[in-house]
């Protein structure tokens, strides 16, 4: 009787041990091939032979579809590709003419941890030469126009209402000359030099290096332009309105609200309990060039 018992034991744990065998293969079968189908790579087609006519269908096909994406006052629509947690977002235009990116890249702002994002998004439509330079010394620029990034020349206004991004095809650059013969603000003999300099690096000393830094920086100020220049209701840095930006937009870029929100930001500061050195980077307005 015990024997028989032990062996219907024996059985039924068996059993029980098969019974989740069958269905944990069977999860994983169909966790497998879920992820599959929504994170494999949508180019693969292992049923078929390579048709690159097909292929190519299939990829600007992914594209019309569409998702709503809200930020702010903007709706935006965005290409919609299976198996991609994120949003694609809005492509990220190359700036090809201006002298500064090429050693300090599209996103030039990295010191200060907490408020590089907010500095580099005005990169997006603000050259460089605006906030960190001044064509001499002492001498704040006071007229500004839109240049094309791909050559620097200048053009007309872009439309600004249908690119909340920033993503114009130009950038805001402060002029030199006359009215009638207004130019950007360019660095030919600081780029001639930095080209020589290139090619001389590796043979110089650490001291040289810094004296040609120096002269490449030269035209740059210690204290860049403050968001609290642009942003204020009495006397704004940029003029808006002769830059393409609509009334309302302007008024609202100098408005007591945005006023506010920049006093503050330029004054916050991370708590050193979030803060894994415990140190507090500099305000925007306190970055080096």
């Amino acid at each position: 009787m015990s024997h028989t018992s032990h062996l219907s034991k024996k059985l039924l744990l068996l059993l029980y041990v098969g019974l989740w065998a069958v269905l944990l293969t069977a999860a994983g079968y169909w966790l497998t091939k879920f992820l599959v189908g929504t994170l494999g790579n949508p180019l693969a087609d292992r049923d078929t032979q390579y048709a690159p006519g097909r292929v190519f269908d299939n990829v600007v096909a992914l594209t019309e579809k569409k998702v709503v994406r809200y930020l702010g006052e903007w709706e935006l629509q965005e290409p919609r590709l299976p198996g991609h947690f994120h949003h694609i977002g809005r492509w990220y235009e190359a700036d090809k003419w201006n002298f500064c990116i090429k050693c300090h890249g599209q996103t030039p702002h990295s010191n200060n941890l907490q408020v590089r994002a907010f500095l580099n998004m005005h990169n997006l439509f603000i050259s460089c030469q605006v906030c960190h330079v001044r064509e001499k010394e002492n001498l704040v620029p006071v007229r500004f126009a839109w240049s094309d990034i791909t050559d620097g020349k200048l053009c007309p206004s872009p439309n600004l209402t249908s690119h909340p991004w920033g993503e114009y095809g130009a950038k805001i650059v402060p002029l030199k000359n006359s009215e009638a013969l207004a130019q950007p603000v360019t660095f030919e003999e600081e780029e001639a030099f930095a080209v020589e300099y290139f090619k001389r690096r590796d043979r110089l000393t650490d001291q040289q290096k810094v004296l040609a830094n120096e002269f490449i920086h030269r035209r740059c100020v210690e204290t860049p332009v403050r968001c609290s220049d642009c942003h204020n209701s009495q006397k704004a840095f940029l003029p808006y309105v002769a830059l393409g930006y609509a009334p309302e937009r302007a008024a609202f870029l100098m408005s007591a609200e945005v006023v506010d929100l920049v006093r503050r930001y330029e004054t916050f500061h991370l708590p050193n309990l979030l803060n894994p050195q415990g140190q507090q980077g500099p305000s925007p307005g306190e970055q080096k060039p």
